[in-house]
């Protein structure tokens, strides 16, 4: 039996090649999460010490070498969340660009005009900004998705 993984608070991740899209979704409810697709998994195991992350994996092969991560045990994304969000709370979402794992930036209106479509610039106004990859991010109808998911995994 594995001792069970301590969490740090605030938490840090590093998701392996099989958890893209957990990784993305990390990243969307504010947890610092990085994402390696290099299939080594000494590289990952290196650069999650180097960093102080915890391994995400589905790996069992993995699990079973070292002690420092946690084994997801669903391939649906859904049970997956619901998993961490089991030992981990979500304090602050939607404050990480999901592509970079960057924290975005608030940003004024006037500054991002050229940067999204029209009728988003008329119709919203409050916007973030990734200051790495430079994507804008407002409160539309992924945002409403999102939050849907959000409670439906804290229930």
């Amino acid at each position: 039996m594995k001792p069970e993984v301590f969490i740090k608070d605030p938490p840090r991740f590093i998701c392996d090649f099989m958890l893209g899209r957990l990784a993305k979704w990390m990243r969307l409810l504010g947890l610092d999460t990085s994402y390696y697709r290099n299939t080594n998994g000494k590289t990952i195991i290196y650069h999650s010490r180097k960093e102080g992350r915890i391994i995400l994996t589905r790996s069992k092969n993995l699990a079973d070498k070292y002690d420092d991560l946690i084994l997801i045990e669903s391939e649906y994304l859904m049970d997956q969340l619901k998993q961490i969000t089991k030992s981990v709370k979500i304090k602050t979402p939607f404050v990480r660009c999901p592509v970079c794992n960057i924290k975005t930036e608030t940003v004024k209106k006037e500054e991002i005009k050229n940067g999204v479509p029209p009728y988003v610039f008329e119709t919203h106004k409050d916007f973030k900004r990734c200051p790495e990859c430079g994507r804008v991010f407002w409160k539309g109808t992924h945002y409403k998705r999102i939050k849907k998911v959000i409670n439906e995994i804290k229930s």
